[in-house]
C-alpha cells in the first residue's frame, strides 16, 4: 500500500441482482473451502444478512496482540437496496491501522480479494495510515485503545461463566453471535446483536446508515474476555470509525445519534450486572 493511499471500512465484493438465500449459502462455501472458518451469521434487520469468519492466521495474530483480537472476526455483510444485492466486507488494510495492528493483515486483505473479490473501497472520504492511527472523532473522545471496561473477574472461566449468563438472561436485550476461543491463551471473543433501544442495530442503521453503499458488515459488536478482564472498543471510537465522514450536525451527523453510545454503553454494562 503506497504510504498516501487513503483508507475506508469496507470492500464492495458486488452489486447485482440476486437471489439473498443462494448468495449467502455459496459465500459461505467459498470461504470455508479456502479455509475460513464460520464464526457466526444474523440478519439486523430483514434484508440484511453477516457472516462472521475467521482463519488460522488471523487467530495467531490475536494471541499476540490486542488490536489483532478485533481484526479477528471479519465481518461479509449482504444487503437488499432496489432490487440488488450489495456484498461488503471489512476493510482489513482499514483495521491494521485503526486497531493499531503491528502483524501483518495483508494475506488476509489479499485473500478475501481472491475469493469475494473487490470493485472498490467505501465508508468515508478515507483517511491515511497516520490518521487512523490516531483516530478519533473529535477532541476529548476516545482512541483505540481507551477500551470500555465491563468487567474485572478471578479468572478467565469466572469472566466467561458472567458473560455466558448474561447472554442466557438477555440482558440488556444482547444476543450472541458467535463465540470464539483462541487456543493457548486465555482469550475469548463474543460477537453481540444489539436489539433493543436507541443503541441497537435497527436504530443506529436508521439513524445513519442511509447512503447507497450500506455499512452492513459493521455487525455485530465484539466483545473481549481476555485473562479475566471483559472489554470492548468504546462506543465513541467505534461508532465514528465505522461512519468517519459523520457530520457535527444535520440528517448524517453526530448528532443525530448523540444518544447511541451511551445507549451502547449501558447495554452492555447491563450484561453484567449482578456479576
Amino acid at each position: 500500500m503506497a504510504a498516501d493511499a487513503l483508507l475506508r471500512p469496507y470492500v464492495l465484493s458486488s452489486n447485482v441482482q440476486g437471489d439473498m438465500v443462494k448468495t449467502v449459502i455459496e459465500l459461505k462455501e467459498a470461504l470455508t473451502a479456502a479455509g475460513f472458518q464460520l464464526l457466526g451469521e444474523y440478519s439486523p434487520v430483514a434484508d440484511r444478512h453477516v457472516l462472521v469468519v475467521t482463519n488460522a492466521y488471523l487467530k495467531r495474530l490475536a494471541r499476540q496482540e490486542v488490536g489483532a483480537l478485533f481484526a479477528l472476526p471479519q465481518r461479509i455483510g449482504i444487503t437488499r437496496v432496489e432490487g440488488k444485492l450489495q456484498v461488503a466486507y471489512t476493510n482489513p488494510a482499514y483495521q491494521q491501522y485503526a486497531f493499531r495492528i503491528s502483524g501483518d493483515l495483508d494475506p488476509v486483505r489479499s485473500q478475501l480479494k481472491r475469493i469475494l473479490g473487490e470493485q472498490e473501497t467505501f465508508g468515508s472520504k478515507g483517511l491515511s495510515a497516520a490518521a487512523l492511527a490516531s483516530y478519533r472523532y473529535a477532541s476529548g473522545m476516545e482512541q483505540f485503545d481507551d477500551f470500555l471496561h465491563l468487567g474485572r473477574f478471578g479468572s478467565h472461566a469466572q469472566a466467561l461463566e458472567a458473560v455466558e449468563r448474561g447472554l442466557a438472561a438477555r440482558k440488556g436485550g444482547i444476543s450472541p453471535v458467535f463465540r470464539v476461543d483462541i487456543s493457548g491463551a486465555a482469550i475469548s471473543l463474543f460477537g453481540l446483536s444489539l436489539t433493543e433501544g436507541e443503541g441497537g442495530d435497527r436504530a443506529i442503521i436508521s439513524a445513519v446508515d442511509i447512503r447507497p453503499l450500506k455499512h452492513t458488515p459493521r455487525f455485530p459488536y465484539t466483545l473481549v474476555v481476555r485473562q479475566g478482564e471483559v472489554f470492548v472498543l468504546h462506543p465513541r471510537f467505534r461508532l465514528p470509525l465505522d461512519f468517519p465522514d459523520l457530520e457535527r450536525t444535520g440528517r448524517y451527523s453526530f448528532t443525530a445519534m448523540i444518544r447511541v453510545p451511551g445507549a451502547i454503553e449501558n447495554a452492555l454494562r447491563s450484561l453484567l450486572d449482578g456479576g
